[in-house]
């Protein structure tokens, strides 16, 4: 009974790896697959199971085994299909296995990440505050788009251990009120049951949505996380679509107009370098992210404003 509720529990893997992988499909896969499924114990064999038919919702738990080097293999046949060898991935810190024996092969707990160290970005002391054009709709409508903030102060920061306010905009409108982060790590996601932001929750069914707009919502899905960690604010793509990124810590031109960075699926990025933290004014420590349309130079849309979702990460940190 044992074995026959194993084989069929590996069974349905194998084909969600066969499905998974479509047109980049490796037959010799179905092999290692095998192998490396058939190592491992039943309870470990169902909870990959369930995480890979959830896709990594958030949730999903740590898969625990005695080993260093599996998750490798996880992530390769249930994640990254493409690669042959696995580069360096970045566990997300959700993952609670911290054992120096035993590793996690949840593969949806660990990412890929995009190269932009501290030394590529520019100082940014002595200028002015980043600021964007504001469009008149948005003027008149009273709305700082930098300093959005209902209560938020970014020059006094937050005494109640609030680091971070996150804001919901589509085009030119702010949604909802403010969101207060106080945890280390916020996900934030659409029409997806978690304890992060919803964005389904705050949406006003009285805006009047383009087609594009409603499109980009149904397909931000599982979202992002949010993560303040030793280095830096950490940004991981857990989504279907790519997400554009600018930060005052990530310049490499025009200072009063920060690079757009374009951050894939399964994908992490340091949005903000705390070794350039002291360089920025404190009016300037934002981060502006966008759902599936980048803007500015290169692009059609120019402004922030011009993309259909986005959020404005205002920081409070000392």
């Amino acid at each position: 009974m044992f074995r026959t509720r194993k084989s069929t529990l590996i069974k349905k893997l194998l084909s969600l790896q066969e499905s998974s992988a479509k047109n980049t499909y490796d037959p010799t896969s179905q092999g290692l697959a095998k192998v490396f499924l058939k190592d491992i114990g039943e309870v470990e064999v169902l909870q990959l199971l369930l995480t890979v038919l959830k896709e990594g919702a958030l949730g999903t738990t740590c898969i625990v085994v005695n080993s260093q080097d599996k998750h490798l293999t996880a992530c390769k046949l249930w994640r990254w299909p493409l690669y042959r060898t696995m580069p360096t991935l970045k566990r997300v810190p959700i993952c609670n296995d911290r054992c120096e024996e035993s590793e996690c092969l949840n593969p949806f707990h660990y990412f890929l990440t995009m190269s932009h160290g501290p030394s590529k970005t520019i100082r940014l002391a002595d200028t002015s505050p980043v600021s964007l054009p504001i469009t008149r709709d948005l003027s008149d409508s009273g709305i700082c788009i930098d300093m959005c903030s209902d209560t938020f102060n970014t020059e006094e920061g937050d005494s109640n251990g609030v680091w971070c306010n996150v804001a919901y905009w589509e085009h030119n409108q702010r949604i909802g009120a403010l969101h207060c982060v106080n945890d280390p790590i916020v996900a934030i996601a659409n029409n997806i049951s978690h304890s992060g932001l919803d964005l389904a929750k705050i949406a006003n069914d009285d805006v009047s949505r383009d087609e594009v707009t409603a499109r980009v919502r149904k397909h931000i899905g599982s979202g992002i996380l949010v993560s303040l960690e030793e280095d830096g604010i950490w940004l991981y793509n857990r989504s279907e679509i790519s997400i554009f990124v600018q930060s005052p810590t990530m310049s490499t031109g025009d200072k009063t107009r920060p690079q757009v960075h374009k951050v894939l699926p399964g994908y992490a990025l340091n949005s903000y370098h705390f070794a350039h933290h002291s360089t920025v004014s404190r009016t300037a420590r934002t981060i502006r992210l966008s759902f599936e349309k980048g803007w500015g130079p290169g692009y059609r849309r120019q402004y922030i404003t011009d993309a259909p979702c986005w959020l404005e990460l205002l920081l409070s940190i000392r």
